[in-house]
C-alpha cells in the first residue's frame, strides 16, 4: 500500500502572476488538487464522503518556499498523511521541481462535516483513513493557530457566483486572493514570498460582503483577519516576505 503519492502539475500561464512567477492562490490551489486527488485514490475523497452526506473542510494551512515556481516550470508535490485524530487529520507536502530540487513543504489541517448539520465528524467514521498513515513530519511543523488581528482594512469582497464551491461556501482560493490583493504591485517586487499561514473559522457563504484587515508585525511579517458583515471573524492569515535582492 502506497502511503505517499506524487502529483505534477505545469506552470502554465494561467497560473503566473505579472511576474511571471506562480501565484499563491494558483500553487495554493494545486496543493489542494494535490490532497483531493490522492483522497480519491485512496477510497474517501469527496464524491465518496459526499455519498453520506459528508464533506472535507480545510482548518488550518501553512506553506513555506525557498520560491515560487517560474512560468513552463514542472513541480512535483508529493502528500502523505501524518496522523488522524478524533475531529483531525494532518496531511503534509513536499514539492520539488523537476530536477528533484526542493521549492517547499506544505502541512494542512482537514476536518469532516456532516453536509445537513454543518458539524463536525469524528474521523473514525472512516476507518480507512488509518490504513494511511505515515507518521513522518516535515521540517515546517504543523500549522498553528494565530491570534486576533489588529490593523486597518486593506481590502474589501463579497462572495458571488464564481466563489462558491461543490460544498456551496466560498472556495479556499478566494480567501487567499482577497489577503493577497492587500498589496502593490511595487511590493512584490521587493518583497519575495517565504512563508504562508491561514487559519479558516468560519464559512463564507454566497451573498457575504466583509473586509480584510492587515496588520504590520515587524518589517515583514504581516497578519490579516477577514471579517464578514454576517458572521463576524472568517479566517485569519499570516505572510511573511524577505527582500528581493537587486538583480533576483
Amino acid at each position: 500500500m502506497e502511503k505517499k503519492r506524487k502529483y505534477q502539475f505545469q506552470i502554465s500561464a494561467q497560473y503566473i502572476d505579472f511576474r511571471k512567477k506562480v501565484s499563491l492562490s494558483s500553487l495554493f490551489d494545486m496543493i489542494l488538487k494535490t490532497a483531493g486527488q490522492d483522497a480519491d485514490n485512496n477510497g474517501f475523497g469527496v464524491l465518496k464522503l459526499q455519498s453520506l452526506d459528508y464533506t472535507w473542510v480545510l482548518s488550518r494551512f501553512i506553506l513555506d518556499v525557498e520560491r515560487l515556481p517560474l512560468e513552463n516550470e514542472t513541480i512535483t508535490i508529493e502528500t502523505w498523511i501524518q496522523d488522524v485524530e478524533t475531529l483531525f487529520t494532518t496531511r503534509n507536502f513536499r514539492i520539488t521541481n523537476g530536477d528533484d530540487r526542493l521549492i517547499g513543504y506544505a502541512s494542512s489541517s482537514w476536518a469532516v462535516i456532516d453536509m445537513r448539520t454543518r458539524r463536525s465528524v469524528q474521523l473514525d467514521t472512516l476507518p480507512s483513513l488509518n490504513e494511511f498513515i505515515l507518521p513522518e513530519s516535515t521540517p515546517i511543523g504543523t500549522p498553528g493557530r494565530i491570534a486576533n488581528v489588529n490593523g486597518k482594512i486593506a481590502n474589501r469582497f463579497e462572495v458571488k457566483y464564481s466563489h462558491i464551491d461543490v460544498n456551496r461556501h466560498a472556495s479556499s482560493p478566494f480567501y487567499i486572493q482577497w489577503i493577497a490583493d492587500c498589496f502593490s504591485l511595487d511590493f512584490y517586487l521587493q518583497q519575495r514570498l517565504k512563508r504562508f499561514e491561514i487559519n479558516f473559522l468560519k464559512e463564507i457563504t454566497f451573498g457575504d460582503t466583509g473586509v480584510v484587515y492587515r496588520e504590520q508585525k515587524s518589517i515583514n511579517d504581516y497578519l490579516f483577519q477577514l471579517v464578514t458583515a454576517e458572521k463576524g471573524v472568517a479566517c485569519r492569515a499570516r505572510m511573511l516576505f524577505e527582500e528581493v535582492e537587486p538583480g533576483s
